[in-house]
């Protein structure tokens, strides 16, 4: 343990006079103490959202990169510089000193995310606190408040309840192979599978204007007293932010009683369902999220941990309204649209479990999680390879790692063959190497929504232990076997 121990030490020693670690430790410095209060958005919830996002991440890029660099560093400038020849002498184990130098470039960097991290969450609650969001107090109030509902905290995200789209699909192609009167090429098969698929999508997705769409949630919290927030974004006439347009909804909760059937017929233990209205009309602007808190007096959900709401298309009304004053001033008059509702956007429930603070916490042992990666590749290579080559293959990794998240990606348009081949490649990839965006979790923290503990256990299981872990394993093997008398230059 003394020997670990005295390893720890002089690897700190050794990174701290690194001199592009200490330039990389300027750069965390300005970015800390920069982007959360320089960064100046108009609305106050979407300021705290950036304020989260841009300064998280950048400490999160600035910490990998010096994480990388400084354990290529120190596990290769010890070989060149002879230092390593002195130490395994001694009856010192290569694995401990392996361990050790681990050990102390993790901690060197685990101790700079900690600190960045406290200022970043102490910067970011001193402008919620001391920011005048509106010259107004009542409303500067009302928007402080609300940014404490909606973002300083880790709410459970709950998505309705959908059609297996791609079964039904599936089955639609099969039926109508069977009614065709000829064979179906490969090619037709596939276009009428995604058109099909297109079709289903499309009905849960669009409200017809006069129409209404309920969605049905599960597995919600059936006993807990917090509230329950509703995010919702329609669009108007196509799914797309061009040409979107204020709109009217109103939205609707169905509240479920049991029956007890006495006397009238039903059921005995059936249950009722009563559309209740969420407020008033409300006129919003398509393409944007809303969010409302649905009304706690109100018993939205039901012993079994189901919830109903639903939104009516009243497009109709605004454009009643809305023409009346076009043709006043001798403009054509509009028509009514349909409402568009993406699947990625729920509409989605949201409730409270942990605090800000708890929720932030999550995040930063998932940053932990990426040093820990980052710190394992770059001593696994640069335990084996010389300074240049293992900066090289670890810069390598990341990029392999990005690319193959991109081409893997869904929403990248697969048009050619070597597009197929490329996405196949991509999927090989992906199961030895781990793209940095898996442990990108400002997004969600900085939108108020919860870093699962499931999530956080699978980061763990396959990013870790799965896929980094094998890299380490093979990189202590390699500097075990090493023959560092080769080093030796004239």
């Amino acid at each position: 343990m003394r020997a670990f121990l005295a390893i720890v030490k002089l690897t700190l020693r050794n990174a701290l006079r690194s001199h592009i670690f200490q330039l990389l430790l300027i750069a965390l410095v300005l970015c800390v103490a920069l982007i959360p209060t320089t960064v100046s958005v108009n609305a106050g919830k979407d300021l705290i959202r950036v304020v989260l996002l841009y300064s998280l991440n950048g400490v999160g890029t600035l910490l990998a990169l010096s994480t990388l660099w400084v354990g290529c560093y120190v596990m290769s400038s010890d070989i060149d510089d002879y230092r390593l020849h002195m130490v395994v002498s001694k009856p010192v184990s290569r694995v401990t000193i392996w361990f050790g130098k681990f050990t102390g470039v993790l901690l060197l960097h685990f101790a700079l995310l900690v600190l960045a991290g406290a200022a970043i969450y102490a910067v970011v609650i001193w402008r919620v606190n001391h920011t005048r969001f509106d010259s107004d107090p009542g409303e500067d109030a009302r928007i402080r408040q609300q940014i404490r509902d909606e973002v300083l905290v880790g709410r459970r995200v709950f998505m309705p309840e959908r059609r297996d789209y791609e079964k039904l699909a599936q089955k639609a192609l099969k039926k109508r192979v069977e009614e065709s009167t000829r064979s179906l090429s490969r090619s037709e098969q596939k276009r009428i599978y995604k058109n099909e698929l297109d079709k289903l999508i499309g009905e849960d997705a669009e409200v017809k204007p006069g129409k209404s769409r309920k969605w049905i949630y599960k597995g919600l919290p059936a006993g807990s007293k917090e509230r329950l927030y509703l995010r919702y974004r329609p669009y108007v006439d196509k799914a797309k932010s061009e040409d979107q347009r204020e709109t009217r909804v109103q939205l609707f909760v169905e509240i479920p009683r049991e029956v007890a059937g006495a006397g009238r017929g039903d059921n005995p233990g059936s249950e009722e369902r009563f559309m209740v209205p969420i407020f008033h009309k409300q006129t919003v602007m398509s393409g944007e999220f809303h969010e409302v808190a649905l009304p706690g007096n109100v018993g939205i959900v039901s012993p079994k941990g189901e919830a109903a709401v639903g939104v009516i298309n009243l497009d109709p009304d605004h454009i009643a309204e809305s023409n009346a004053f076009r043709v006043s001033q001798g403009l054509p008059p509009e028509g009514a649209a349909t409402h568009f509702y993406q699947i990625a956007d729920g509409p989605m429930l949201l409730i409270r479990i942990t605090s800000f603070l708890g929720n932030y916490a999550r995040a930063i042992l998932v940053l932990t999680m990426l040093l820990v990666m980052m710190t394992a590749l770059s001593c696994a290579f640069g335990g084996c390879l010389t300074m240049p080559t293992a900066v090289f293959v670890s810069m390598s990794y990341l990029v392999f790692g990005f690319m193959a998240s991109f081409m893997t990606d869904k929403g990248y348009y697969v048009s050619t063959k070597m597009d197929q081949v490329g996405q196949g490649v991509s999927h090989w990839i992906l199961n030895v190497v781990v793209p940095l965006d898996n442990f990108d979790v400002t997004e969600i923290v900085a939108d108020g929504k919860l870093v699962e503990w499931s999530l956080i256990g699978e980061i763990a299981l396959w990013c870790l232990i799965i896929r980094t872990l094998p890299w380490a394993l093979g990189g202590i093997y390699l500097y075990w076997r090493r023959e560092i008398g080769l080093e030796i230059k004239k």
